[in-house]
């Protein structure tokens, strides 16, 4: 078996080993180690949950996503119908600052914008959008921004980094100019390389993050001590 084949056989196990995924029909293929998806799901967060899912497999470079969204009849919202509830669920929300967001819906797809002071409240805002039911897509164009001095966000990167279990075995650089944040380096797999983001973009007030971090696989070498 081909290591193209090898991947691909991989990705389809891992995703029918997902109780969510188990009525789902996708097809994969792999090449050089750039998965491709396709198929139809039901709702928008399958499709999410379906990126996750390969992203966590070692050997996966890139993900070419071609899955469309089409609904059951009887979960057919109209646009007016999902603002309301998507208002309502923001007002009710402890974690999420509905003031500092606007938002707009247009044929089941939803945009959001704003200010936030924190990338949590910004992911909070998106994901609390999983439990309303006809929605497409989303568009996430809220801000984040904060008073903190460059040298503080990059020595609370730093740290965070170093501490993760994770990424024991990665080697991350990071630079930050006004706010934007540069990773370099080498990790194993593109799980480990979506971690690293998701802690720079954990400090208060970021406004944006490269990833510019190598995917480079840890072989070990093992001698043989009879030689």
């Amino acid at each position: 078996m081909s290591t193209d084949e090898s991947l691909q056989f991989t990705v389809q196990q891992a995703l029918r080993w997902e109780p969510q995924m188990h009525d789902v029909q996708l097809g994969v293929t792999a090449h050089q180690g750039i998965i491709t998806l396709t198929g139809i799901l039901p709702n928008y967060f399958l499709k999410v949950e379906a990126e996750r899912i390969v992203k966590n497999i070692d050997g996966v470079r890139a993900i070419v996503e071609k899955i469309a969204v089409v609904f059951p009849q009887d979960q057919t919202l109209s646009d007016e119908k999902l603002a309301v509830s998507i208002l309502r669920l923001y007002q009710s929300s402890f974690t999420i600052p509905d003031e500092r967001i606007r938002f707009k819906v247009e044929n089941g797809w939803v945009t959001l914008e704003g200010t936030l002071h924190w990338n949590y409240q910004k992911k909070a805002a998106e994901a609390a959008l999983s439990s309303i039911k006809g929605i497409r897509g989303i568009s996430n164009l809220l801000h984040t921004q904060s008073d903190y001095e460059n040298e503080l966000l990059q020595e609370s990167i730093v740290k965070a980094l170093h501490h993760s279990a994770v990424l024991s075995d990665a080697v991350i650089a990071v630079t930050l100019d006004h706010r934007k944040v540069t990773l370099t380096g080498s990790v194993n797999n593109l799980y480990e390389k979506d971690e690293a983001e998701r802690l720079a973009w954990n400090a208060p007030g970021i406004a944006s993050v490269s990833n510019e971090i190598e995917i480079r696989p840890f072989v070990k070498v093992f001698s043989d001590e009879r030689e």
